[in-house]
């Protein structure tokens, strides 16, 4: 066969590939966001595209193809909390400032992380702030909590640093302009001018305070030059309060055309005007200070401007509520944001198959209320939903605060129940409220020895018979369960001793013998068995785990979190790292069940160990298709152990990884396809793990990437198979290439034979079987180098 021929059989065979196989997946190892972009802060352009930023992370709109792209630290940004972006039309530069003063350059695919002001030991902390940015030639100007730094973006270095303030001293600088010779500087004390040619202007004395504004000594935070005329904003501490104010002719003055006294966020030359970005508006003036265009409304909603910029298709507005807008004609706006929840915040997740829940609440140290308003997130079939006071069905969640747990029904994944820290339990329906329950329809209390009534839900499970367990935080009864009945259900509710009556209590899961463990906050674990009888309390137990030995021996003084792996021994996450129980079926019995902590051979000769995380806070505990342990802590990001607890194999932080903080507040698996889902303090990433649930029988198999196509070099993986499968991957002749056992649901092939060397182009069998050699199947993997 000749070239030609054999690369349109290749060919074919790709497009059959492609058609037989479901979309394609994101590759193991890869990691991707799921950040707010409705919330926007500031907004740059060039002629191809528009850049938007948010405090976490910037998305473009691109315009040969109106499409929407992510910047994010999963991209590569160096950080989040951003707070102003420009874009250098003479390098081709996009300037990313962060809050603590870090600094982005992005050209082309290249980010350059400039971290100079970052690691400054003459700043500090309270004079981290990046305000505004301008650019002349190939240099950007700072304006800064501290004075103004230039740098050269085609050298990339910084070029100088003024101190502006008397003596020298660090001024907070809020914005800067420029006319033709001149220098203008809006700082926390009044305006400063000097000369654009001196060649010291990083000595303070050539810099000089407008004494003829009517009040020098105020704080300015915004100023623009056009034309010989300088806009200026003086700030004000009451809201609505800021001051529009205009220099003509050496002349302060407030002409009739500024609007009344508004917060103003931005003052920009764009189009030959000046564009005022108020609170609730966009004021658009001439050089003669006449009002040419007021943008109040968008038509259907009223906009919440923070930043503006004017390029060859129109003005672009950075929108805290709508995300990027664009003024296609009078009051007629098109809006522009990638898919994500409404809030970064996120408190505790559920995932239940490959549908995922998230609540944004929480509470305070001493477990007292924040009054947080109400916000339910969904991550359904890849997109996101937001759920608030003004959703469609969702009215009464305007009156109930802190929502901090959150479980979708296993048995109707449609169902959803999120316990609130104040009014009790919401039932959610088809993504639409349905009912609160409360001391007034159910077997719930009010919290004893509190004022105004308040219902405390802090931990929410069900049973393998349908059944909603609850814990009832500083009520009497501090259990409670929802007792499935079919069509109808009923209440039941749990006294578990004085010692923990009316205390502050938190989550609970449900082990595979059916016994409750329960987290509080003045004792460690408490755990009730109820037989599977819930309406019969007369086989009931409980036990009340402490430190002591023999009655749990548990490690540190704080539990955060429980989970059950796939052994059935369950991991506890303390103060002090983490604890074993590995008979959590004799904790009523006679035998010994209490928490072993995990050593580490050291390997170095000494025969000496280290207690696995001994000096970590474990907030999280998930365990993957093949018993891997996900562990999350509130300093050190996350850890991916071996089922044993004895191999690292992964240690993520912001540091080697787009994690977005390293305090985590959670971490859900989506089992069907391994990927893991990191709750943090800064809101939520993934990672595409290689693990997954695996079944009893072999469904559904496919591979991906398939075809794997040139320049891929990444695993390949075959899922839905047998749990623990045996699997063999041979050329089309019979040829045996690799071998090995599935991590649960799921085998991983390099892409190489036994060498390690990647094969060639072809086809490729996978060959699976289970242990019993009863459950077989094959498949196949499509190589194209």
């Amino acid at each position: 066969m000749n070239i030609k021929a054999n690369f349109t059989l290749i060919l074919l065979i790709s497009l059959l590939f492609t058609q037989l196989l479901p979309a394609q997946e994101i590759a193991i190892g890869e990691w991707r966001d799921h950040l707010p972009y409705q919330s926007a802060i500031s907004v740059a352009s060039n002629n191809e595209r528009v850049y938007c930023a948010t405090e976490y992370g910037i998305f473009y709109f691109d315009k040969a193809d109106n499409s929407l792209n992510r910047l994010t630290r999963v991209q590569g940004l160096s950080d989040i909390g951003i707070s102003k972006i420009g874009y250098n039309t003479q390098v081709r530069t996009l300037v990313v400032a962060y809050q603590n003063t870090n600094i982005d350059l992005i050209k082309g695919n290249t980010i350059i992380n400039m971290p100079d002001i970052l690691s400054s030991s003459a700043i500090t902390p309270e004079e981290r702030a990046i305000n505004e940015m301008i650019f002349i030639d190939n240099l950007v100007y700072l304006s800064c909590g501290f004075g103004i730094v230039v740098i050269d973006l085609e050298k990339e270095e910084v070029k100088d640093t003024w101190y502006i303030g008397p003596n020298g001293s660090h001024l907070k600088v809020n914005s800067l302009t420029f006319s033709d010779n001149q220098f203008f500087a809006a700082t926390d004390e009044g305006i400063y001018f000097a000369d654009r040619s001196d060649p010291n202007l990083a000595y303070f004395g050539a810099w000089s305070k407008d004494e003829t504004l009517p009040e020098p000594n105020e704080k300015y935070s915004h100023i623009a030059w056009y034309q010989n005329v300088l806009v200026t904003s003086k700030y004000s501490d009451e809201w609505g309060n800021d001051t529009v104010m205009a220099k003509r002719n050496d002349v302060w003055e407030k002409p009739e055309e500024f609007s009344s006294n508004n917060d103003v966020w931005a003052i920009k030359v764009l189009d030959n005007k000046f564009h005022v970005v108020q609170r609730y508006s966009v004021r658009i003036y001439d050089v003669d200070l006449n009002t040419d265009n007021v943008i109040w409304t968008y038509g259907s909603s009223s906009p919440v401007p923070r930043d503006v910029d004017f390029d060859n298709s129109g003005l672009w507005i950075a929108d805290e509520r709508a995300g990027l807008a664009f003024e296609i004609g009078y009051a007629n706006f098109s809006f522009y944001y990638p898919n994500g929840p409404a809030l970064s915040e996120v408190y505790a997740m559920d995932m239940e198959g490959e549908d995922l829940w998230v609540v944004p609440g929480g509470r305070d140290l001493s477990w007292g209320n924040l009054w947080k308003r109400s916000n339910i997130f969904s991550f359904v079939n890849g997109s996101w939903k937001s759920f608030n006071n003004i959703s469609e069905g969702c009215e009464p969640l305007d009156s109930i605060r802190d929502l901090l747990t959150v479980k979708i029904n296993p048995y109707n994944k449609k169902q959803v129940y999120i316990g609130s820290w104040y009014q009790g339990l919401i039932e959610f329906d088809n993504n639409t409220f349905n009912t609160i329950y409360s001391p007034l329809n159910s077997s719930l209390e009010y919290k004893t020895n509190q004022g105004p009534p308040v219902c405390k839900i802090g931990g929410l499970a069900f049973d393998n018979n349908g059944n909603l367990w609850m814990t009832n935080s500083g009520a009497n009864n501090i259990l409670a369960v929802k007792i499935n009945e079919g069509a109808s259900s009923s209440w039941r509710s749990f006294y578990l001793g004085s010692q923990s009556s009316g205390k502050d209590i938190g989550e609970l899961i449900i082990d595979s013998y059916g016994q409750k463990w329960i987290m509080w906050r003045q004792g460690y674990l408490i755990v009730f068995n109820d037989n599977d009888t819930p309406n019969n309390p007369s086989d009931d137990n409980v036990k009340h785990l402490s430190s002591s030995q023999g009655n749990g021996g548990i490690p540190g003084s704080k539990v955060y979190s429980v989970a059950e792996d796939l052994d059935g021994e369950m991991w506890i996450g303390t103060d002090e790292g983490i604890a074993v129980i590995y008979s959590p079926e004799n904790v009523f019995s006679q035998y010994s069940f209490d928490a072993q902590r995990i050593l580490i051979p050291r390997n170095d000769g000494t025969g000496l160990a280290d207690i696995l995380l001994e000096f970590e806070t474990i907030t999280a505990i998930a365990v993957d298709g093949n018993n891997n342990k996900w562990i999350g802590t509130d300093r050190s990001g996350v850890y991916l152990i071996s089922a044993d607890g004895l191999e690292e194999i992964h240690h993520f932080t912001t540091d080697n990884s787009p994690l977005l903080s390293n305090n985590i507040t959670d971490i859900e698996i989506n089992n069907v396809t391994g990927e893991v889902f990191f709750g943090t303090a800064d809101g939520i990433v993934s990672f595409k793990g290689t693990s997954t649930v695996g079944g009893k029988t072999n469904s559904d198999v496919y591979a991906y990437p398939n075809p794997v196509r040139p320049g891929y070099t990444g695993p390949i993986a075959i899922k839905g198979l047998v749990n623990n499968a045996n699997f063999k991957v041979t050329d089309i002749s019979g040829s045996l290439v690799y071998s090995g056992r599935a991590e649960g649901g799921q085998a991983i092939w390099p892409g190489t034979n036994f060498t390690g060397r990647r094969v060639q182009s072809g086809v490729y069998l996978v060959y699976v079987t289970d242990d019993t050699g009863t459950e077989k199947m094959v498949t196949k993997i499509l190589f194209i180098n």
